[in-house]
């Protein structure tokens, strides 16, 4: 019975072939939209250790560095992601033109902190927050509200943690509709 329960989880674990498999690459380069998907450290078919959380924004800073990434910047931040974004936010939310936080992990680390509220600073910061309207970490939304009163907020009905595999094309069309209304335009 355990075996099942730590399979099941390894196959809802997020890998950056999903985006692919939900169409979402395919949507954003139709768009124009250069998209680039990377395995973290410690998951998918990176292997090896996870990342201490101190290491983490470093790691962002540098995969950003070495991938050439230029303006505008959107971080599309699923789940255990969040907690490489939200300290690199700390330093770098000047850099970033639109996070879509999508059920990301560490708020609750971070937001006491004040790095959501650094962020709001940035102007032109637009934060899209999506989360499943069965995702255990749905009470988050609160914390992301608060923090940054001009996010938008999208709930995927009948979805759970892992909403953009359980509704791909509203995700994707929600995801093309914020870039195009709020980064584009």
């Amino acid at each position: 019975m355990g075996s099942t329960s730590i399979e099941s989880e390894q196959l809802q674990a997020f890998q950056a072939s999903t985006w692919q498999e939900t169409g979402t690459l395919e949507a954003l380069g139709g768009h124009g939209v250069r998209a680039i998907a990377v395995d973290l450290p410690g998951h998918g078919v990176t292997g090896g250790q996870a990342l201490p959380p101190n290491s983490r924004a470093a790691f962002l800073q540098d995969l950003l560095k070495a991938l050439h990434v230029r303006q505008p910047l959107v971080l599309i931040t699923p789940s255990m992601s969040g907690s490489y974004i939200l300290p690199w936010l700390a330093d770098h939310a000047a850099e970033l033109t639109a996070w879509v936080a999508v059920a990301p992990a560490g708020l609750k680390q971070w937001v006491p902190q004040g790095v959501l509220e650094a962020a709001s600073k940035e102007a032109k910061l637009k934060v899209l927050a999506i989360y499943g309207e069965k995702d255990g970490m749905r009470p988050d939304f609160t914390l992301i509200e608060d923090a940054l009163p001009r996010a938008q907020f999208l709930l995927i009905p009948a979805a759970g943690h892992a909403c953009y595999k359980d509704a791909p094309k509203l995700f994707n069309r929600e995801l093309l509709r914020f870039l195009d209304n709020e980064v584009a335009g």
